[in-house]
């Protein structure tokens, strides 16, 4: 893994020692859930707003409409049936599961799918092709930007709703990347306000605070 992300995506030792440490989160001892994971369903990420699975929930019109899902964040290589686009607001990211994909230059759209929808209080369904890696990486960068401090709370917290949730090695490095990005940003716009003002608390910030 090392090598491949120094060699093809130029990862700093310091890169190296972030990835390392995320995928170590995925091997933290949990309790055991109160309810038995029902995997016929998408897991929920965020009550009545955002839910993570796989694409056979996504070609599943029956249950979409029973969690009155309206829209999709298609995140692999594959497109829905055409009952499924005619049905529901679909986005699709046609993206590969592999180290050469570039997964970040599709956060920003993804965000803002994701947030709009928030704003509207309307219902999300986030898949790849299992649930596991692509679907995690775009949700992580929403968590990272709209609801956790940092990269390490997000996924711990993704790991809480959806135990299988692992992107690969080259998308954590993107995400390692992308929370340098929001965090040089933050900074930049702190730096703006007035001497009087706090930029308040960023553990558990709201969406309406973006």
């Amino acid at each position: 893994m090392e090598y491949s992300l120094t060699k093809e995506l130029n990862a700093t030792m310091e890169e190296l020692v972030c990835v390392k440490r995320l995928c170590a989160l995925n091997l933290k001892p949990r309790g055991v859930p109160s309810r038995r994971p029902d995997h016929r369903r998408p897991s929920t990420i965020i009550d009545d707003f955002l839910y993570h699975g796989n694409i056979g929930h996504a070609q599943n019109i029956d249950l979409l409409k029973q969690l009155d899902i309206q829209h999709i964040l298609n995140v692999c290589d594959e497109e829905l049936n055409q009952e499924i686009l005619d049905h529901f607001d679909v986005l699709w990211i046609n993206i590969d599961d592999d180290i050469s994909a570039d997964i970040r230059k599709h956060f920003e759209q993804s965000n803002n799918f994701l947030h709009l929808n928030q704003q509207k209080g309307e219902k999300v369904l986030v898949h790849c092709k299992m649930g596991i890696s692509r679907s995690s990486a775009i949700i992580l960068a929403y968590l990272m930007n709209y609801r956790c401090k940092n990269l390490y709370a997000a996924y711990d917290y993704l790991l809480q709703c959806r135990r299988v949730a692992l992107p690969n090695a080259a998308f954590f490095l993107h995400l390692v990347r992308y929370e340098n990005e929001l965090s040089i940003s933050k900074t930049n716009d702190s730096s703006q306000l007035p001497m009087e003002s706090s930029p308040g608390q960023f553990d558990l910030k709201t969406e309406s605070a973006n």
